[in-house]
């Protein structure tokens, strides 16, 4: 509870330009009345932002009425008082998040009562759950208005586009990216040529880009440019034509530009909030002064890169972070021992962690030598020996997802001062664009064709070993972490059925259409026409497919192995696909590894092997490095660690 309600004070501490902004607004009315730009189209502006939130806007279907943000409590009130008035009491069925923000979405439990869905992105839904319900909560203790209602996170949730249309009016909601936050959502009505922007484009000095990733922010602005839009509608400020958006982009580019060149100078970060000034900014805005906290966001993502975890949210649920007990205070001195550092990255920690010292092991020799005075490692220093020198260690930072090289190391296990982390997750994409590469492949026999082409043959599709085709086949996912998870969206993208076990709890995500703990694996085989094996290798799924799992599968599946090479019978599987009780095989990872040139499964023609090479790309690398300065910025000041492992479960 109360690392929540932190969080939350931190992100009202962090929007205080824009609440200081609320209160000269509020010299005027607190809200204006409603104002007709459409057709059936309303919009409320809100002046008094810190008392009533945001705007809210209204759009009148034949049937129900669909809203825009629900403000705080206080703005919902107001709010449905005049949509009720404005629409001749027709109810109101939708109300849209453009993002998880309190001013845009503490008022969802008075549309609640109203009998309204609360709609978002799907990653407004997590960071909603994450963010504001124990905030909301504490509020509520002392705030009346608060108390009468409930924080009511989105029921209803969408990935990339979502219609209304009945038949008279239609809105297409588009999800481009991550903008002001990572669930930022724009709601369009092509009729009325006009787009309702949330804070992704505001009309004043409202913008706050502490959850922000400024450089898609702008891509995701060029992509809204191509709408056939007129009138821009903000969550903050007047409506105004499409010229909003230009100018709204144009401060990005001109921010982010100013504050590259000084960081190239080599400035700090208090010297660039000096010297940052952008003309078209405060000419728009009417504001004399930049935004300090603007600039430090953008300095972040210059820096050690915005926090935009792609795949899995790393804040939340059971991912919460682990504070590491220690003397809190930036000028506590620390040492990080590492084998090797690219001097970018050493610019980048020394920004955001100058009282962290880099220090530099070329072997396990001279890691055990320095072990004494370190307080983190990597995990490729991990042994018996390094962990009894190492008396000051507190953090141990592994740089792959799998952590079976160090958990079985008794002395990290029984030490709970030691906080162990991974980069789970951060492989995911690349993961699960391997997968389905491999299986698209093995379906369409993709390296028959190649064999053609060397001898500049023009074969028959009935010559190739198969011609199957992915929808309406099951795949089953064991192990729906990170890399089973992005590997499940996909196939479901395809037109499969998704099956997959998992020992945690959790809820079954849109694109699974059963989710089954590990005993129910045997149960699930007979059905699956492709398994995933994506889990960490533990005591638990050490060998865990031999020749009694693979008699189970359908005669004819395939089987993708991305996780570890330990968890397959090597032997037994080279049996199953030569016997064609397996159709194919792709693995990335085999035991043993690398796999001896005269082993059978080289030669066979339904086998695809890479040499463990699925988790590489530049997408990958910027993740990794990503989390890495956000931990080692975090260790520095005693904040929680991200991507925490239970050492005893070992994932």
């Amino acid at each position: 509870m109360r690392r929540a309600v932190i969080r939350a004070s931190l992100l009202i501490v962090l929007m205080a330009g824009v609440y200081a902004v609320a209160a000269q607004q509020a010299q005027k009315a607190p809200t204006e009345k409603p104002q007709k730009i459409a057709d059936g189209v309303w919009f409320e502006q809100h002046n008094d932002i810190g008392k009533f939130g945001s705007n809210v806007s209204w759009i009148e279907f034949s049937d129900y009425v669909a809203v825009v943000d629900t403000a705080f409590p206080l703005g919902a009130e107001e709010a449905i008082r005049n949509i009720k008035a404005t629409t001749n009491n027709k109810p109101i069925r939708y109300a849209f998040l453009t993002h998880y923000h309190g001013d845009h979405a503490l008022g969802t439990g008075v549309f609640d009562k109203e009998g309204t869905t609360i709609v978002s992105h799907e990653n407004a839904r997590r960071e909603y759950l994450g963010r504001n319900v124990e905030g909301y909560l504490k509020t509520a203790e002392k705030d009346p208005v608060y108390a009468k209602y409930k924080p009511v996170a989105p029921s209803l949730t969408f990935s990339d586009k979502l219609i209304l249309d009945d038949g008279k009016r239609r809105a297409e909601v588009y999800y481009f990216g991550h903008a002001h936050t990572t669930g930022c959502i724009f709601i369009y009505l092509p009729h009325e040529k006009l787009v309702f922007t949330g804070d992704s484009c505001v009309n004043g000095p409202f913008n706050y880009a502490g959850d922000a990733d400024t450089a898609s922010w702008i891509d995701v602005l060029t992509q809204v440019q191509t709408l056939d839009v007129e009138k821009v509608v903000p969550a903050h400020g007047a409506v105004a034509g499409r010229e909003l958006l230009q100018t709204q982009k144009q401060y990005f580019i001109e921010l982010r530009a100013q504050v590259a060149a000084m960081l190239a100078q080599g400035k700090t970060l208090e010297q660039i909030k000096a010297d940052v000034d952008v003309p078209m900014w405060k000419q728009w805005t009417g504001e004399q002064k930049m935004s300090l906290e603007n600039i430090a966001s953008v300095y972040r993502d210059l820096t050690r890169g915005p926090l935009n975890w792609a795949t899995g949210d790393l804040d939340f649920g059971k991912r919460t972070p682990i504070a590491i007990p220690m003397e809190k205070g930036k000028g506590v001195p620390l040492k990080f021992l590492i084998s090797s550092i690219t001097p970018e990255d050493r610019a980048a920690l020394e920004q955001v962690a100058p009282n962290v010292e880099i220090v530099l092991a070329k072997d396990k020799e001279e890691a055990l030598r320095l072990a004494p005075e370190v307080d983190a490692c990597a995990g490729t220093f991990v042994s018996p020996e390094f962990i009894r020198a190492a008396k000051k260690l507190r953090w141990v930072q592994q740089f792959s997802a799998g952590v079976e090289q160090v958990v079985g190391v008794p002395e990290l296990q029984s030490d709970d001062r030691i906080v162990l982390t991974n980069m789970k997750t951060m492989f995911g994409p690349p993961i699960a664009d391997h997968v389905m590469g491999m299986l698209l492949s093995l379906h369409r026999s993709l390296p028959h064709y190649q064999g053609l082409m060397k001898d500049g043959t023009w074969g028959k599709g009935e010559q190739a070993p198969f011609q199957g085709e992915l929808l309406g086949k099951t795949m089953l996912v064991v192990g729906l972490g990170g890399n089973g998870a992005e590997t499940a969206r996909r196939a479901h993208a395809f037109g499969m059925r998704v099956f997959a076990t998992d020992p945690k709890d959790m809820a079954v995500p849109a694109f699974v259409a059963r989710l089954e703990k590990p005993d129910k694996l045997n149960m699930l085989l007979p059905a699956a026409d492709v398994v995933v094996l994506a889990a960490p290798l533990t005591p638990d799924t050490q060998a865990l497919f031999g020749a009694e799992r693979f008699a189970l599968m359908k005669d004819g599946a395939f089987l993708i192995n991305i996780a570890r090479g330990k968890m397959v019978d090597t032997n037994a599987l080279a049996a199953a696909l030569q016997s064609k009780k397996l159709r194919g095989a792709g693995l990335d990872v085999t035991e043993p590894e690398p796999l001896p040139s005269d082993h059978a499964l080289w030669k066979m023609p339904n086998v695809i092997v890479t040499p463990h090479v699925s988790g590489q790309s530049p997408g990958t690398r910027a993740r990794t490095r990503q989390l890495f300065i956000e931990n080692v910025r975090r260790f520095a000041s005693g904040e929680g660690l991200l991507n925490a492992v239970d050492k005893r479960a070992g994932y």
